[in-house]
């Protein structure tokens, strides 16, 4: 497998091949990323929510909606980042 360094210039110095592979740092960028998206539009939608001028019972049967919506979407990802730890941890065992 093709390996890779986020700072080829410091491996560069050191004499050092990168330890993890090539795919990896774009995985785990893409990975944390699309939590970002997430975690934006989520609060987004909370401000929307609070400044919505509709009954206070229907805002928090929305609002308990709009939370489970994002924790259902953000859990593929966090098993993502879950299986890239467990990458990372076998591989920097190796080395």
């Amino acid at each position: 497998m093709p390996r890779t360094s986020i700072v080829q210039g410091s491996s560069a110095l050191s004499g050092q091949e990168p330890w993890y592979p090539a795919d990896f740092l774009p995985q785990l960028q893409s990975t944390l990323g699309a939590l970002a998206d997430l975690e934006i539009r989520y609060q987004g939608d909370q401000e929307q929510l609070r400044a919505w001028a509709g009954p206070e019972a229907i805002k928090k049967q929305f609002a308990a909606q709009l939370k489970e919506c994002y924790r259902r979407d953000r859990e593929p990802y966090l098993e993502r980042l879950a299986e890239l730890q467990q990458i990372l941890s076998r591989i920097a065992s190796v080395h």
